[in-house]
């Protein structure tokens, strides 16, 4: 029999604590940083705009407005009901910049829970985790933008909660309830597909082959309508525009297609040793460099042996967490937001495994080995915790949660004015950041640059730019091209010369800052 959930007075105070706390936390990290500067958060606004305007689901500030293909819709129908509350942009930032910060509560109030109550920990340890972790600094950055990660970390508790019961207690309602949860958390992240395998297999392990059935019914039924969806309107976009906002899928089995599927292995490497150094940096950024390795090896047993001694409890999440990262291993981009989107389940994972190391050391009848070895994994992981609050504070007290949306803001503005000093409200612009400078001047835009993945180990060479850069133009037909100065894609104009019948870049000016502005010449 299945040991279910473990009842402590703790269960409810316990993960209250933690989530006000993180939202105090979090709360009082706001900004005013304009949104929109890491293109993610923009675009999910653009889409929740396109929602709350009654236009459907669009890309609006591409020429044609063609269908939003690219992010699933579950987080930018969120934001289309602040957005609803307040319509007027960018007036309504501040109400937009609220909603983060309590899913981030709500979060390190759901993993505490999910901690006290599934993994064992006790409570003020649970407590102590989930404020850490939750509140730890790459998870604020997200926190403090428009990202969809607070809200996929919230409905995946939830989601995981609800496979818990339906593999405990069995029954078609909770099955189809943690069915339906597995497709909502796909529809607010498309990496939370992961979750609806792990499901059927926990119900099939906990012997629940109807409940299964049933499970994986729900969730095809959440999710049939938006894969139907885009398979009828993918090729509404122009095929220079699917890089970067077509679906995710096309591209990434194009680039196995072309390198082989033994190609996995070198992208693993590198997604790897990414996620080792990120880990490294996060959890003991004092003392010698040189042990972090070796210190984040042991971290990860530490972590091994809480999925062990739960995998009866918490079977949903152990293969949720297999299959999850299997993905973030195999997928050309860097992984560090993968990371930071389940964060505090990991953190409550280290937790836990501290703990049950400490309980195997202190069990009566244990070896003088065993009882080093153990007090010894265990301060490991307490080592981590108190690393990774220090690397926290420390970043907090140096201002590093916004530095990159500062930087990427002070590119952008200088492009954003002078389209609004230079151009007509209905000219369309290239440019780089394109989502940003729509927000903020009201222009169709075009994009300068075409996602691939081979990007992410190789970069893109100077004349693949300029291809990219000639083919958007042709298609998208802006009057100007406006390059900031963080724009890769600037060094790339001068190639766009007119000649053979291509768009020629005509020299405007120089832009504060670096940037550079252009007229499009296009043939005739």
């Amino acid at each position: 029999m299945i040991d279910g959930p473990r009842r402590s007075r703790g269960a409810t105070w316990y993960p209250l604590a933690a989530g006000a706390i993180v939202a105090a936390i979090a709360l009082a990290a706001i900004t005013a940083v304009p949104v929109g500067v890491f293109w993610d958060d923009g675009v999910y606004l653009i889409g929740a705009k396109s929602l709350a305007t009654g236009a459907g689901y669009r890309f609006l500030h591409l020429p044609g407005a063609p269908p939003a293909v690219h992010f699933p819709p579950g987080w930018p129908a969120v934001l289309a009901v602040v957005w609803r509350l307040g319509p007027a942009f960018p007036g309504n930032v501040v109400l937009l910049k609220l909603v983060n910060p309590l899913l981030l509560a709500a979060g390190a109030a759901l993993a505490c829970w999910y901690g006290v109550n599934r993994l064992r920990v006790p409570p003020l340890v649970a407590a102590a985790a989930a404020v850490v972790f939750a509140a730890a600094l790459p998870v604020m950055v997200m926190a403090g933008v428009l990202f969809s990660e607070p809200l996929f970390f919230v409905v995946l508790l939830i989601a995981l909660a609800l496979a818990d019961r339906a593999a405990d207690r069995g029954g078609w309602r909770p099955a189809l309830e943690a069915g339906v949860a597995a497709g909502i958390l796909t529809l607010v992240r498309s990496a939370g597909l992961t979750l609806l395998p792990a499901l059927v297999i926990a119900l099939l392990l906990a012997r629940r082959r109807r409940e299964a059935v049933v499970a994986a019914a729900g969730a095809f039924a959440v999710l049939a309508p938006w894969q139907l969806w885009i398979t009828l309107r993918a090729h509404d976009l122009a095929a220079p525009f699917r890089g970067s906002y077509g679906p995710y899928l096309d591209w990434v089995l194009g680039m196995y297609r072309e390198r082989g599927a033994a190609f996995v292995l070198v992208m693993a490497r590198m997604n790897l040793l990414a996620i080792m150094r990120s880990l490294g940096i996060s959890l003991f950024p004092f003392g010698p460099r040189d042990i972090r390795p070796l210190l984040v090896t042991l971290v990860l047993v530490v972590s091994a042996i809480a999925l062990i001694r739960s995998r009866r409890r918490a079977t949903t999440a152990l293969l949720f967490l297999l299959f999850y990262f299997a993905l973030v291993f195999a997928w050309p981009y860097a992984p560090d937001r993968f990371l930071w989107a389940i964060w505090p389940l990991l953190g409550m994972l280290l937790a836990s495994g501290a703990v049950e190391c400490w309980r195997l050391g202190a069990r009566h009848g244990a070896v003088p080995s065993v009882r080093v070895t153990s007090a010894f994994a265990c301060a490991v992981g307490v080592f981590a915790l108190g690393g990774h609050a220090g690397y926290s504070i420390r970043g907090a007290s140096r201002h590093w949660r916004d530095a990159e949306a500062r930087n990427n803001a002070d590119a952008l503005l200088p492009v954003a004015d002078w389209i609004n000093a230079n151009t007509r409200p209905d000219d369309v612009v290239a440019v780089d950041g394109e989502p940003f400078i729509y927000l903020h001047t009201g222009r169709t835009v075009v994009p300068v640059h075409i996602l691939s993945p081979d990007e992410y180990f190789a970069g893109t060479p100077l004349e693949r730019a300029a291809a990219d850069l000639r083919a958007l133009i042709v298609v998208g037909k802006p009057r100007y091209a406006v390059f900031s100065a963080a724009a890769g894609e600037r060094d790339a104009a001068p190639m766009l010369d007119g000649r053979n019948g291509t768009p020629k870049l005509e020299w405007i000016t120089a832009l504060p800052g670096g940037g550079a502005a252009y007229r499009v010449v296009l043939a005739q």
